[in-house]
């Protein structure tokens, strides 16, 4: 009998049916899963994917993320934590295109329509630099991303 239960436990967490999910950790990088869906659902990818276009910065057991502009996602519960938030940062150098989606950006190539990495300054948590242009600011890691209108 036991190991029958065993066994039912195990057939439900491979078939991804036990409520958990497998979700970027901090330091991995992500996409969303569907630019167009506004609930944000992420998917890990490959950091050396154009794809990642966010990197997760922090997984938080409360309410909000750091001080930033953090892209945010709230996970389901997990055994005896509540929900876990995830906060994700930018993931983009200087000169990199980008284009807006609801609320998420995409990588694409440079033309019209798209919007210019201009500076990352790590380090530096000011809007200031960006002198003009849209900025987005953390506190984790401690960062500056200015992107053209």
């Amino acid at each position: 009998m036991r190991i029958t239960v065993l066994a039912a436990a195990l057939a439900l967490l491979l078939s991804g049916c036990s409520g958990f999910t497998d979700q970027a950790g901090v330091g991995e990088c992500a996409k969303q899963s569907d630019v167009n869906d506004t609930a944000v659902d992420m998917v890990e990818v490959d950091c050396s994917s154009p794809e990642a276009v966010y990197r997760v910065s922090s997984r938080e057991r409360r309410t909000m993320c750091p001080t930033g502009d953090y892209l945010t996602e709230s996970s389901g519960r997990t055994r005896g934590t509540g929900k876990t938030r995830y906060c994700y940062v930018l993931e983009v150098k200087e000169g990199d295109c980008l284009k807006a989606v609801n609320q998420y950006f995409e990588r694409v190539e440079c033309g019209a329509g798209t919007r210019r990495v201009t500076k990352v300054a790590e380090g530096e948590s000011d809007r200031s630099l960006c002198a003009g242009d849209d900025s987005k600011t953390y506190s984790q890691p401690v960062k500056t991303i200015c992107i053209s209108r």
